[in-house]
Parts: structure tokens; sequence; C-alpha cells
């Protein structure tokens, strides 16, 4: 149960933040994210990566705010971005798949009214996001062998002959998918 709870706080906090529209209040939470994550003993430099891979789509989302609603709202956007981004690095470095599994069932469990089985979303959920970081390597390989074969990847590359990412990608994935498969029937979560 206090899986649940902190995973409600985490939703709580994240609508909280893009709520706020006090800067005072705003410094407060950043002030907060770094001393849970010096209380938590995270990497503070992994943290800083992981939010650095998101300032394209950071950078991205506050560029549009600017234009569309001017310089100081695309800042703000900009800054409640990275605390979310933040939060969301610390939450989910301390919630295991397992106990992520175990929440969501316990959140979807009044659906079983309506017949919906939460154990199998749940499941469901683990391996779509244990399924990320499967492709981002996936996509990693297929670039170095297509670097290592002489293909240039630039955009025009890249849109002139998709089929030279995606197959290899594509079935990798696929071959992916049927290891997963073949390991739920053995743990008979399949039917």
């Amino acid at each position: 149960m206090l899986y649940v709870i902190e995973f409600l706080l985490f939703l709580v906090y994240t609508v909280c933040v893009f709520f706020i529209k006090i800067y005072e209040l705003i410094l407060i939470i950043a002030i907060f994210n770094i001393l849970l994550m010096i209380i938590l003993k995270e990497n503070i430099k992994e943290a800083l990566i992981a939010i650095f891979k998101l300032m394209p789509f950071i950078i991205f989302t506050s560029g549009i705010n600017m234009i569309i609603a001017g310089i100081n709202y695309g800042v703000i956007i900009g800054i409640r971005l990275v605390l979310v981004c933040n939060m969301t690095y610390i939450f989910f470095k301390k919630m295991t798949q397992s106990k992520f599994q175990y929440v969501i069932e316990t959140l979807l469990r009044p659906l079983k009214i309506i017949n919906v089985d939460s154990k199998e979303i749940g499941i469901m959920l683990c391996i779509g996001i244990a399924f990320i970081p499967i492709i981002q390597k996936e996509i990693t390989q297929v670039k170095y062998s297509l670097n290592a074969k002489g293909f240039k990847l630039n955009v025009i590359n890249v849109l002139r002959r998709p089929n030279y990412i995606l197959a290899p990608l594509i079935t990798s994935v696929i071959k992916r998918v049927g290891e997963i498969e073949s390991s739920l029937l053995s743990k008979g979560y399949v039917s």
C-alpha cells in the first residue's frame, strides 16, 4: 500500500508543479528536488545526464510557449518540465517494475466491476516500459551496423531509405517479443 501512496504523491506533485505561478515556490520545489536526491543518495550526475537527454523536447516545448504566450511563460514552462523530469527520474529509480505493476493492479482493481483484469494491464504496462531500453539498444546497434557498412546516417538518407533502419529494427523487436512471449508462457502468465 505504501507504493500506491508514493505513486499518488508523485502524480499530485507532477500536476501541482504546472499550476504554481509563484517564482519563489518554484525555487523551493527545485531545492526540494535536490535535497530529495541527496537524501535518497541518487547520483546527481546521472540525473543531469537524464535531463540533458530530454533537453531537445524541453527546449522545443519552451520555444513554442515563448512564441505563443511570451518569453516569461516559456521559461517557466521549461523550468517546470525540468523539475518534473527530475522528479520522474528520482521516482522511477526507486520504483522497480514489480512495485509499479503492484501499484497499477491496485489502482485498477475497481475496474473488476466491469470485467477488466487489472493484473493483465499491469503486466502489459511493465512489459511496455521494459521494452523502451531494449528498443533504444536495438536502434544503437542498427546505427553501428549501418555505419560499419558505410551508410551515412543523416536525415536525407533515412528518409530516402527508411527500410535500411526499419527492417533490422522490426526484425529484432519481433524476435524480442517472441522471447518475452516464451518467457511469459513458461511462467504461466499467458494462457
